[in-house]
């Protein structure tokens, strides 16, 4: 009448619904028999059967899961435990120590605590000394430098002076030779004349010689207006030019806040150009990063290019001139050309051929009027006609106002 089933952990009783946890032995589970002739019933409680052992054997493997987790939760607890109060002791520690040195260093080093100052301080100030004697060696070295140019350029004035004077003495040579001859032609035209006309001959001659020697006296006086005119001029040039370059200082300091026009405008000559050392980092580095490198890399060569020591250039002879170009053996330019590229190098030459132009005693940087659209030195009426057209544009705005 009855089906058993037994097991050794489970016991589940379907006529009630009710499960239970039982002991270790077997457990026996009772179902009234159906009658005879219900096959449906049967197949009904075989299906019944089947599912509750797939949900015994789940519920088993879920225990022992719960049951192997809540022991390695317990594990982590305990070491945490552990640690937590093995580091507290460690800081105490620490604490405890780093009093007793503090305590023990003020009462056992004082002394030695104002010797380190006293050093540092000495330190210090030798430090500033030396800076300020490598500032007085730099200023120093500008001045042998601007010397060194000085003595050069007084020594290519000499010897332009003195061929100019081996010229005017050949030239007059040769117009003392011609005087000579003129006076031999002279004094044999004389004996000629005085042998064939007598005092007559003598009489002609002489008013031919006062007409000559009042001729001469005239050039003379006309070589003397010529020289103080001469003179003159070379004043009034000098005094030009002074006035000239004042006038070129002031439009530099006035033209930026006046005018807006990008042809004409103030250029710093010898400053190096950081677009290509721009170039070059936006393509090696990413981020934000390659414009630090780029300003890094323009300033360090623009600290080179201001070094008085740094002197790449070689003399050459052109047109009869002495003249100084860029030494392109320089290791220092091959290494930049190498490392950044013909663009920033080309930077880095024209800062020093522009420096060297314009202002090679300092070597800094100095402002100058220039033409942009031409790529020059600006003339004076240039940036005038600027200015004119500039009032102009602005009172005609006015007067459309």
């Amino acid at each position: 009448m009855y089906q058993i089933v037994q097991d050794c952990n489970w016991s589940v009783e379907l006529g009630l619904g009710f499960a239970h946890k039982g002991p270790t032995s077997s457990t026996h589970l009772y179902y009234p028999s159906p009658p005879s002739g219900t096959s449906n019933l049967i197949q009904m409680e075989n299906e019944i059967l089947e599912e509750l052992r797939r949900t015994r054997t789940l519920a088993m493997s879920l225990a022992k899961e719960v049951d192997v987790k809540n022991q390695r939760l317990w594990e982590l607890e305990r070491k945490y435990d552990e640690t937590s109060a093995t580091l507290g002791r460690m800081i105490a520690e620490k604490d405890r120590l780093h009093q007793a040195f503090a305590d023990g260093y003020r009462s056992y080093f004082p002394s030695l605590t104002y010797q380190v100052l006293a050093e540092m301080r000495k330190m210090e100030f030798i430090g500033v000394h030396n800076e300020k004697l490598k500032l007085e060696l730099e200023c120093q070295m500008r001045n042998m430098h601007f010397m060194r140019l000085q003595n050069e350029k007084l020594k290519d004035d000499l010897v332009n002076q003195s061929q100019e004077l081996e010229q005017q003495a050949k030239e007059m040579e040769k117009q003392r030779a011609k005087v000579d001859l003129e006076r031999k032609n002279l004094l044999a035209e004389k004996e000629k004349l005085k042998d064939q006309n007598g005092f007559e001959g003598d009489y002609s001659l002489n008013i031919q010689l006062d007409a000559l020697k009042e001729e001469l006296a005239e050039k003379v006086d006309d070589l003397h207006d010529m020289e103080t005119l001469n003179q003159t001029l070379i004043l009034r040039e000098h005094m030009s030019n002074v006035e000239l370059q004042d006038a070129r200082k002031e439009l530099i300091n006035v033209l930026p806040n006046v005018l807006d026009i990008v042809t004409i405008g103030v250029k710093r000559m010898g400053e190096v150009d950081q677009k290509p050392f721009q170039d070059v980092c936006l393509q090696r580095f990413s981020g934000e990063d390659w414009e630090v490198r780029a300003v890094e890399q323009s300033s360090l060569w623009q600290e080179k290019v201001k070094d008085p020591g740094w002197q790449p250039f070689k003399k050459m002879t052109k047109d009869g001139k002495l003249q100084e170009i860029i030494d392109e053996e320089d290791s220092k330019l091959k290494e930049l050309r190498r490392l950044w590229g013909e663009a920033a190098y080309n930077s880095v030459v024209n800062a020093l051929l522009e420096l060297n132009e314009y202002n090679p005693s300092g070597r800094y940087v100095v402002k100058e009027l220039w033409n942009f659209k031409e790529g020059r030195r600006a003339r004076l009426k240039e940036v005038i006609d600027c200015i004119v057209q500039q009032l102009k544009s602005l009172k005609s705005l006015k007067r459309r106002r």
